[in-house]
C-alpha cells in the first residue's frame, strides 16, 4: 500500500513539529511534473486539453495537490502552545492549543462499535487492528494526530511517548507492544 507516515522531528530552535515528510511531497511533485512533460512532448494538434488527456490530466492535478497539501502539528515547549496547520500551502489554517489545555497524549485502539445494530448479527469485516494518536485536552475533546496499523504500533508508542515527554503531559496507551 502506498502511504506516508507524519514524521516528528526536533527543530535545531527547540521546537518539536510531526509534519508531512518532504520527500514525499516531492514525490509527488515530481509524478506530476512526469506526467505533464508527457503529455506535452506527446501533444498533437488538438492541445493538452483534448479529450485523451482528461484521465492524466486529473491524476496530474491530484499530484499537484498533493504536493501542495500542507499538515503539520508543531510543540512549542517555550511558549506552551501546540499549532496544527493543514490545508494547501498559504491557504491553510492555525489552530492554538495552549499545553495548560491539554490533559494527555494517548494511543488508543480504534474501535468498530455503533457498526453493528444492537440484538443484530454481528458484521464480519476483515478489519485490522487500528490506532490511533491521540491528542486529549482536559474538557474530553479529543484531537487525532494519525492512525496506524498495528505493525506500527512500536512506532506510534514511541512517537506518543516522545509528544508527551516533551509537552510534560500523561502518556496513556491502551495497548502493549506484543514484543514486550
Amino acid at each position: 500500500m502506498f502511504g506516508f507516515r507524519l514524521q516528528l522531528k526536533n527543530l535545531r530552535d527547540g521546537r518539536l513539529v510531526f509534519r508531512i515528510p518532504l520527500p514525499y511531497r516531492l514525490l509527488l511533485l515530481s509524478i506530476g511534473a512526469l506526467i505533464l512533460a508527457s503529455i506535452v512532448a506527446g501533444g498533437d494538434a488538438g492541445g493538452i486539453f483534448n479529450r485523451a488527456n482528461t484521465i492524466p490530466l486529473i491524476i496530474c492535478l491530484l499530484c499537484f495537490a498533493g504536493a501542495a497539501y500542507h499538515e503539520r502539528w508543531i510543540f512549542e515547549r517555550e511558549t506552551g502552545r501546540v499549532i496544527h496547520q493543514s490545508g494547501l500551502l498559504a491557504l491553510h489554517s492555525n489552530k492554538v492549543y495552549g499545553f495548560s489545555e491539554l490533559a494527555s497524549v494517548e494511543v488508543r485502539r480504534l474501535g468498530i462499535r455503533g457498526l453493528t445494530p444492537p440484538g443484530e448479527a454481528k458484521i464480519k469485516l476483515p478489519i485490522r487492528a487500528l490506532f490511533r494518536l491521540l491528542l486529549v485536552e482536559k474538557s474530553g475533546r479529543v484531537h487525532t494526530l494519525e492512525t496506524y496499523r498495528r505493525s506500527q504500533l512500536a512506532r506510534v508508542q514511541n512517537t506518543g511517548g516522545r509528544i508527551a515527554e516533551y509537552c510534560t503531559l500523561t502518556y496513556i496507551s491502551s495497548e502493549q507492544d506484543p514484543a514486550t
